[in-house]
């Protein structure tokens, strides 16, 4: 399937631009000759070939596309659109598969040559330098997109190790917990039954000379039979509390949920006040299991601490994970604070989810043990799904983000800042310096303001309408040059990321439409404001022109701004979906990992009262009787009893069942 993919694009490509070339030239006023179809189609093609091996060797395709689009440029009538333009293709695979500098260094090559390409066929023009702003320009979004995809490959690929980790640490679980019930047996009985088979074994061959130590033996191990069958049943009803885990104290429940997280690698300290039940004791277990789910997925290996106090008429419950010491997903659907929120809610408590002042996660619940009311019961949690928040710019900065963050500003900035430098310049007479830092500060705003966009994304929309209101407000109170009025068109690419952020980040999918609204409905009122304070002599006066104008502006603006928001929502809803895939798949591993560790335990528990129970309890039962001989023959079957077992544990066979 692989080579399908990496030769479908370009064979399609190739073939396409090579059929409608012709009458792409012709729509240009370009006539064609045959020498020049020839060179661009062979050009094309070469760059179509080059394209297949954009996965495997994505510097390399770069390299070639380039120099065959380079050749190929000089072999045709200038501004002739016949050569594919591969080079955005291979870009992007460069900034898919490639660190993130040497797809900044691709882009400043590929704009190089561009531009000196153009200057070497039609000499150097006044028009060079916005040729090569818009290259940049360009090349950097398709490069801000790429980084995208790499982002999101990288989450993928780190749900998948983390999953195949916790399925690892599953198929470990059953015998670790084999090895650490040999070693309790082990501790709590088989010395015990040894120093009976060696004292019954000394009184019986010294009957002769020491006729008192059969009567001392006999009283021992009636003593330490005793003693070593009830160790063996506390065991025993250990390892079958599963079986009425429902009924179990939620001390014990908290207990053994954190045992199984363990077996996956956390790192969990319990403290747990006892006593809670009921709806509130429910309320606890579930926001416990969901938080250390999501330790789990998001800070895998991390230290975790559950905090469950109870003071007066309240229980405050406390999940704190520490930084994940294995490679975590940040990907996230948002519902697991949803789930857990409805859980305190129902019973008239709170909850918040967050960071803490050491960088660790802190889950905080506090549920009011009033709330206990028969028929009250809390609602469910929707899924087991993170609920980890769009990471902040300092996070993604200190991440590696900071990449992909500096291509966004440099997206919006450049032309916003580039265009309004050349208004300035063209401006008579030339602003003074305070004039120009100010316009450039407006054009430079909007692209800060963008920065945090993922944390706060709705703030962010508004943040960059309002830099758009400063325009008209500007100029009106004479601070700016009429001149500068066009500049507002040039904060568009702000407008369009910032409702692609609140599509994808803000929250509710249901209202997040609006963002298209606010941001024409902005860009409107400001057209419409700039209009009047900045009128043409020709204009109608009064409002009604501006205002007419400016809902056609925020009407024309609303297919692409639209458009922004249909592909956000998308992108939301594929990582949503994604996210909850992971989610699951985690949280059935953690069941499945419980479900073996008590079917393990049972097992044991089988094997332990069909055997050695019922061996040491005949012994007791001899050595009441005074009878040495079969007791220390019980206690040598019940040792080697023990023994069984523990072989059994060593290799996963079934347990022995009751002797006959």
């Amino acid at each position: 399937m692989e080579p399908v993919r990496n030769w479908l694009l370009p064979i399609v490509l190739g073939v396409a631009w090579i059929l409608v070339s012709p009458a792409l030239a012709a729509a240009v006023d370009e006539p064609l000759n045959t020498s020049e179809l020839i060179v661009s189609s062979a050009a094309s093609a070469m760059a179509a070939v080059a394209l297949g091996f954009r996965r495997r060797a994505p510097l390399t395709t770069f390299a070639v596309v380039t120099v065959v689009q380079t050749v190929g440029y000089f072999s045709v009538t200038q501004d002739s659109p016949l050569l594919l333009p591969a080079e955005i293709v291979a870009l992007y695979s460069v900034a898919v598969r490639c660190r993130p500098a040497i797809g900044w260094w691709a882009v400043g090559v590929q704009a190089v040559v561009q531009t000196a390409a153009t200057a070497l066929s039609t000499g150097v023009s006044p028009g060079l330098g916005w040729e090569a702003v818009l290259n940049l320009i360009g090349y950097g979004l398709v490069l801000v997109l790429g980084f995208g995809r790499r982002h999101r490959l990288a989450l993928r690929s780190s749900a998948a190790q983390q999953i195949r980790a916790a399925e690892a640490r599953r198929a470990d679980a059953a015998v670790s917990e084999r090895r650490r019930l040999a070693r309790e047996l082990h501790d709590v009985s088989a010395h015990h039954l040894t120093s009976i088979v060696v004292s019954g074994g000394a009184a019986e061959r010294l009957a002769a000379t020491r006729p008192d130590l059969s009567a001392d033996a006999l009283t021992y191990a009636a003593a330490t039979g005793r003693e070593t069958l009830r160790s063996l049943h506390e065991l025993v009803a250990i390892l079958q509390t599963g079986e009425t885990q429902e009924e179990e104290p939620i001390v014990d429940r908290i207990t053994d949920l954190a045992e199984a997280f363990s077996r996956l690698g956390q790192q969990i300290v319990v403290d747990v006040t006892p006593g809670l039940a009921g709806p509130v004791g429910e309320a606890v277990f579930g926001i416990v299991r969901e938080s250390l789910t999501n330790t789990l997925r998001h800070a895998p290996g991390a230290a975790v601490r559950v905090l469950v106090t109870r003071a007066g008429d309240r229980v405050d419950v406390l999940v704190e994970n520490g930084r994940a010491t294995e490679p975590a997903s940040a990907q996230g659907s948002r519902r697991g604070v949803t789930g857990m929120k409805d859980r305190a809610e129902a019973l008239g408590g709170t909850l918040t989810a967050g960071p803490g002042p050491d960088g660790s996660w802190q889950v905080r619940a506090s549920l009011p043990t009033a709330s206990s009311a028969p028929g009250l019961q809390p609602r469910p949690p929707y899924s087991t799904a993170a609920p980890v928040p769009a990471p902040s710019s300092a996070a993604r900065l200190a991440a590696g983000g900071w990449w992909t963050e500096i291509g966004v500003l440099l997206a919006v900035a450049t032309p916003a800042v580039g265009g309004t430098g050349a208004m300035l310049a063209a401006t008579k007479p030339i602003p003074d310096a305070a004039t120009v830092s100010l316009g450039v500060l407006i054009a430079l705003l909007p692209g800060l303001i963008l920065l945090g966009r993922l944390q706060r994304p709705w703030t962010a929309l508004l943040g960059v309408v309002l830099a758009g209101c400063l325009w008209p407000l500007a100029i009106g109170l004479g601070w700016l040059p009429d001149s500068l009025a066009p500049a507002l068109a040039l904060s568009l690419f702000a407008s369009a990321a910032a409702v692609y952020a609140v599509a994808t980040y803000g929250g509710d999918p249901v209202i997040t439409w609006l963002s298209a609204g606010i941001a024409t409905a902005g860009v409107g009122l400001s057209t419409g404001g700039l209009l009047r304070v900045a009128a043409a002599p020709d204009d109608p006066s009064g409002w009604g022109y501006p205002i007419a104008m400016g809902v056609v502006v925020a009407v024309v603006l609303a297919i692409p701004l639209g458009f922004c928001w249909v592909i956000g929502g998308l992108l939301r809803r594929r990582r949503l979906r994604e996210s909850d895939q992971t989610g699951a798949t985690l949280a059935e591993l953690v069941r499945a990992t419980e479900y073996e560790v008590h079917t393990e335990r049972l097992r044991i528990a089988g094997g332990l009262h069909h055997s050695v129970l019922t061996r040491t309890q005949v012994l007791i039962d001899r050595a009441e009787a005074g009878d040495l001989e079969a007791a220390t023959t019980e206690a040598r079957a019940a040792l080697t009893a023990m023994r069984d077992l523990l072989e059994t544990l060593d290799d996963g066979a079934p347990a022995p069942r009751r002797p006959q």
